[in-house]
């Protein structure tokens, strides 16, 4: 059974509260040297550890940090989001002396139903990683009183603090490279609608068309996700080539690099030369230097991205300012973009 503070102020002869000035190291504690020696001698004979959690409670700050992330991957350490994320986190925490406590859940309805947990005391703040789109988690923890930042996520609602890649510029930058090779009939293969940065993305693919002057055709846009291998990716590259006299699609821009290996397979498979052919851009850096031809794609700063979300949380744990963030991203170029075949120029021309 745990000693308790009682007991080492029986045995010491002093009062609760000089026990507790004395362990905690209270700056400007008025305590005799005697009685402080008194005091260290009986906690060391009964073995007693003060309660991290009682002295966090008693000065308003635990030093420690909850993330909440789903967690339906076999390792989280390993997953090209995910692992560098956290080590961005963590590598933050480290220098700031912060605990992390990480929560790990099925799903963000999930989330909602152990809210209690997250808000008992224990963690000073909450770092919400990839929140979906439809979950009410975020209202709900809005109406609390325990600061927040969404990760991979920039959602633009009033007091919700995020740090994100910004996915509009970015879609925006691939999609005006490929209108820069030549291209003037490019598909979008989108990801999941339960996150924002589908819609964020599709929102610059719009824009770079806008900017050059070319039509919006909606015939080209593909609903898809970001999961799975081959995925989406590789059957909206089938529906794409199946239909290929009529759409002239001679580029596509893929909504992450997962959609972007698929669709290339189909490719493959088709004996579709990639780029002669057909041109493919991915989104995030995560294996397209691997693959062949090497993808061209849109990197994501997904270490500072983890680091600017932790740095934020503790300055708004702090008191201090704190605003949203959104980092660009790096266009890698490599081997899976050129300009489009003669035949379609011609035609587009």
């Amino acid at each position: 059974m745990a000693v308790s503070i009682y007991e080492v102020a029986t045995q010491a002869n002093v009062s609760i509260a000089t026990v507790s000035r004395v362990l905690s190291g209270a700056r400007g504690a008025r305590v005799a040297p005697a009685t402080e020696r008194r005091v260290r001698e009986a906690a060391r004979h009964l073995d007693y550890h003060p309660s991290g959690v009682a002295r966090g409670l008693a000065r308003g700050r635990m030093n420690t940090v909850g993330l909440i992330m789903y967690y339906g991957n076999p390792s989280v350490t390993s997953d090209p989001y995910l692992g560098p994320c956290l080590e961005g986190i963590l590598a933050t925490h480290k220098r700031e002396h912060q605990n992390t406590m990480l929560f790990t859940e099925g799903g963000w309805d999930d989330a909602r139903t152990h809210l209690p947990t997250y808000c008992n005391g224990y963690c000073d703040g909450l770092l919400l990683l990839t929140p979906t789109t439809n979950t009410p988690f975020i209202e709900v923890l809005t109406k609390r009183d325990i600061p927040f930042v969404l990760i991979g996520d920039s959602r633009e609602e009033p007091g919700v603090l995020s740090v994100d890649v910004d996915n509009v510029g970015a879609a925006r930058e691939s999609v005006a490279y490929l209108i820069s090779l030549g291209h003037r009939r490019i598909a979008a293969f989108c990801g999941d609608d339960l996150f924002f940065s589908s819609a964020q993305r599709l929102a610059g693919y719009k824009r770079a068309l806008a900017d050059a002057g070319l039509p919006y055709d909606d015939s080209l846009v593909f609903p898809g996700s970001y999961f799975g291998s081959p995925g989406s990716g590789y059957e909206n590259m089938q529906t794409v080539l199946s239909d290929l006299a009529i759409n002239k699609v001679t580029a596509v821009f893929c909504f992450n690099d997962a959609i972007a290996l698929g669709a290339m397979q189909a490719l493959r498979e088709a004996k579709i030369a990639c780029p002669a052919q057909m041109s493919v851009i991915g989104f995030d850096d995560f294996a397209g230097a691997k693959s062949e031809p090497a993808l061209t794609t849109m990197r994501q700063p997904i270490h500072e991205i983890g680091e600017r979300a932790a740095e934020l949380l503790i300055n708004r744990i702090n008191g201090l300012e704190a605003e949203r963030a959104l980092l660009p991203a790096q266009l890698m170029v490599r081997g899976s973009t050129a300009p489009p075949p003669g035949l379609y120029h011609r035609v587009l021309r």
